[in-house]
């Protein structure tokens, strides 16, 4: 009886096993994720988001991809605008309430460099976010949270070449905060 016994386990456990292989198996993903934080001193600001135009497919004519200040991205000239992945500079910084600042990006142009012919960066535009009041229409601004802390974002105007070569173009602006 004992050696039935161990044949119908046996038989039992091979049962169980066809089961398991015959079933679907089981799924699990991973991904990760971000976390950040920015903090800022007194007469302080930092960069959060790096400004990027995202996936651009040139055409044979020269075009202008425009990113605003508030994540909106338009093209005209033929290019064809890829995905989402673009996204406007975003900066924070603190002052005191109702202290002046005055914000400049410069240089007026810059070059992105890549693979192919550099690309031109221009006509920067900020968005105070509602924590800066913008001083007539000038580069100076009005911090207006109680704590001093304020965002601001900047697009701009990249110029695509015609059959630009594909490829990752990357160049640097300055972003400059004078305190008063």
């Amino acid at each position: 009886m004992h050696g039935a016994f161990s044949l119908l386990a046996a038989k039992l456990g091979l049962g169980v096993a066809l089961v398991a292989m015959l079933s679907p198996s089981a799924h699990a993903e991973a991904t990760v994720g971000d976390a950040q934080i920015a903090i800022v001193r007194p007469l302080s600001f930092i960069e959060v988001d790096q400004l990027d135009f995202g996936s651009v497919v040139p055409s044979n004519a020269v075009s202008r991809v425009t990113l605003t200040p508030t994540g909106v991205r338009t093209a005209t000239g033929g290019a064809v605008l890829v995905g989402n992945d673009h996204q406007s500079a975003r900066f924070a910084g603190m002052g005191a309430v109702l202290q002046r600042v005055r914000i400049r990006i410069t240089p007026n142009s810059i070059l992105l460099t890549g693979p192919g012919p550099a690309m031109t960066v221009d006509n920067w535009t900020i968005d105070p976010q509602g924590t800066l009041l913008q001083l007539g229409a000038s580069s100076n601004y009005l911090i207006l949270p109680l704590n001093g802390v304020f965002w601001f974002r900047v697009g701009a105007r990249l110029t695509v070449g015609a059959n630009q070569p594909a490829g990752l173009y990357s160049g640097t602006f300055d972003a400059t905060l004078d305190y008063f």
